[in-house]
This record gives structure tokens, sequence and C-alpha cells, in this order.
């Protein structure tokens, strides 16, 4: 753990010297996803138009916005199967689809959505080839954005590997949900040696990193505690809230809902979001009878979301893994008593029974518990996770230390070395 601590000296100290920095940095924020149509569009159902104009609720939009407040000039990137070119936004932050080679667009149907998935190397072969598929786009964006610094979503990828043996620049790896198991790692140290630091969620992934012989620096979401916050005037009401993507083999939504089944017919399930399963989640929720008490309410707005934290009885993510969620965080603030799953994100977020219940992934009637639990409770367990987020999750804190790293590391070339 001596590198977690050296970075940490290192922020404090480039802190000290932002004054005399240049305030502008050109940092390209490189999302983890096969491409646009794929992921924002099948998944999220999003368009350009929509995304541009109001799509707002995931990590790249917290992190460019926060950078930005911090003198960094981020530009988000995102292959695309068909869309071009480069957008501004309402936030100042501009967003480049980089176009996918067209040799590419068979896979994306045939290998990707019916093969890729079935073991860890056909999906590291299929990361790999879809960056083999943009590589030349996104060289040519870097050199027209005068990028300083590359910053890959998820270094657990096929992609991070390839990346990181062949741009030219700065690079840092960040972890937003991506678990280190059962993928490839056998180039992982390599990409490692290239890769200037890396940028974890846990205390644990910091050490997974450094056994592969990366620098890791610990670096959770942060929230927005100006805008999210307990409203005391908001009577809570025996409503289950999860707001989530509808992707139920890391989500487990379908855990949830049976854990309607189990809880007293009082109680009720708000769903915000979508997502590809979706209808199978509604079948679930027909063949169990509890369509009167579930409700899909597909994508909102922040504002909309936060009135949701706000009145829910409870805030529930019973995910098979994550980052610390950012959803969980803004639930955490607005005063609302959660119940997640004892997985490593969440068991350094929450001390169960203290600031939160945390039950066994898959758990589905200690799930059902955990509910009943923190209502109970919900006065006590929801003032002690808006004090968490207050004081080790607020975005201010946490942007700036980030923005500090990302300066000191910009100037260090590929490769570098801790003696240099």
């Amino acid at each position: 753990m001596d590198n977690i601590f050296s970075v940490w000296k290192m922020v404090e100290d480039s802190k000290k010297g932002a004054a005399n920095m240049p305030a502008a940095l050109n940092v390209a924020m490189l999302l983890s996803c096969g491409s646009f149509e794929g992921f924002f569009g099948w998944v999220q159902g999003q368009t350009r138009e929509s995304y541009l104009e109001t799509y707002r609720n995931d990590f790249a939009w917290y992190y460019a916005r926060g950078l930005k407040e911090n003198g960094i000039a981020p530009i988000i990137y995102i292959p695309a199967l068909h869309e071009r070119g480069k957008y501004p936004t309402d936030l100042g932050i501009s967003v480049r689809f980089l176009p996918i080679s067209n040799w590419y667009r068979p896979l994306e149907t045939v290998w990707v959505k019916r093969l890729s998935r079935r073991t860890r190397w056909s999906l590291y072969a299929e990361e790999r080839i879809n960056t083999i598929a943009f590589m030349s786009a996104l060289q040519d964006a870097l050199a027209e954005d005068q990028v300083d610094l590359l910053y890959l979503q998820e270094y657990w990828s096929g992609r991070f590997d390839h990346i990181a043996a062949r741009i030219d620049l700065p690079i840092v790896g960040a972890d937003h949900g991506g678990v280190s198991d059962r993928v490839v790692k056998l180039f992982k140290p390599a990409a490692f040696r290239q890769t200037a630091l890396c940028y974890a969620q846990t205390n644990d992934e910091c050490r997974i990193v450094e056994q592969y012989g990366g620098r890791a620096m610990l670096a959770p979401n942060g929230c927005d505690v100006s805008e999210f916050f307990p409203d005391l005037s908001v009577e809570r009401k025996k409503t289950v809230l999860t707001v989530t993507r509808l992707t139920n083999r890391q989500k487990r939504t379908s855990d949830l809902i049976r854990a309607m089944a189990e809880l007293p017919q009082e109680w009720t399930l708000d769903i915000v979001g979508t997502g590809p399963d979706k209808s199978m989640l509604e079948d679930i929720v027909a063949e169990l009878g509890l369509s009167s008490r579930v409700k899909f309410h597909g994508f909102l707005g922040r504002k909309e979301v936060r009135q949701f934290f706000r009145s829910c009885g409870v805030y529930a993510m019973p995910s098979a893994n994550e980052a610390v969620a950012l959803a969980v965080l803004e639930a955490m603030a607005c005063g609302a008593p959660v119940v997640l799953s004892r997985i490593r994100a969440f068991e350094q977020l929450v001390d169960d029974g203290v600031n939160g219940r945390l039950v066994e992934v898959g758990d589905v009637k200690g799930l059902a518990s955990g509910i009943i639990d923190a209502w109970t409770h919900r006065e006590r367990l929801g003032f002690e996770a808006t004090k968490t987020v207050r004081i080790h999750y607020d975005k201010r804190i946490l942007y700036e230390r980030l923005a500090g790293s990302l300066r000191e590391v910009a100037g260090r070339k590929p490769g570098w070395t801790e003696q240099e």
C-alpha cells in the first residue's frame, strides 16, 4: 500500500502548487462501451439528440462537470457505429463520437450479441477487436483535440490493454464498476507499466491493481451534496425505490421484485431506469401478481429522481457488482435508508446496521427482511447515511483531488517509473 500513500502525498503537494500551474488541461474520457448505438441506444434508449441535450445521469457527466469546475477541459469520447463528429453541450463539455470501421458492423450482430460473453477469452477478444475498429479514429481525435491526457474507463478490459500499448500520451485507468475476477489478466502487467495511474473505488481494488504492477489511488465517486440533501417536509411512505439500468445479470432487479412478494401488501416498488431486460422483469411482476404494486417509471431527469430519493421509504440496490454507485450516494445524501448487496464497494460505503443494511447477493428473503429493518430504523439510518456522504463523498473535495492528480501525471510519458 506504500504506493497509495505516496500518490495521496503527490496529490496534496500538487494542490499546493495548483495556483502556479496552467489552468487548461485537455483530458479525453473514453467510455467503455462497444458502441454508442449498442449501449446508449439499445440498453438506455437514447438517441444522439437526447444524449447530448438531456442525458446527464452517469459517471461521465458527473466527472466531466467536476473536472471542469477545477480547471480541466474534459472531452467525452464514445465509439459509434453510425454517429460522427464532435458536438458541444449546454454544460460546456464536448462529446466526440469515434467512428467504428465498417468491417466491424457484422461482428456487432453475429459475435457481440451471441458469442462474446460465453468465455472470458471470447469477451477479451471482442473487446480488443472492437478497439482495433476505432483505433485510427481515436488517434486522429487525440491529435485534433490536442489532448494532454487520456482517461480510460475500466482498466480490466481488453480495450485498456490494447490502447495502453499504442497511445503515446499519458494514460490513466479508472474503476467504474468493472470486476477483476473472471477476466483475462495475462497482459495487465505490461499495460499497467504504460499507465501513469489507476483510480480505484475501494482500498481492496487498490491492492489488486498493485499486485499486477499498477500504481493505484483511491478515488471513489462523489455526490453533489448541494443538490442532494434531505427534505424534512416530505413524509416517507412504505415504498422501495431503485434507480438502475435494467440489465439484470449485474443489477439483479429481479431479486428486488421477488422480495416484494415477501413484503406486506402495503409495500410498493418504484423502478426508475430502462434497459434491455425490462420486458423480462415485467413478466416476473405479472407472474408474481405484483402489477398493482410495482411501477416502471423509465428514464427520469435529475430533479425528478431527487424527489424519489427524498420520499421513498427505503432505497435498495441488490447488484452483483458495482462501483460506489452514484444513485446510492444520492439516495443516502437525501436521507433515504438504504439496503444494498454485500459487495466490496458497498461494504466500504455502508457499516451494516449503522448507516444502512447489507444483505448477501441473491438472498431474496434477506433482502425483504433488510427492507423491513431499514424502514423500522429509517430515521437513524437515514441521518447516518447523509452524514457519511457529506463527510466522505462530497464531490467538491473528491473532484478537486482528482483534478490535482491528473495535472500531476499529465506531464509524465508512458512507461514512467518511480525512480524517474
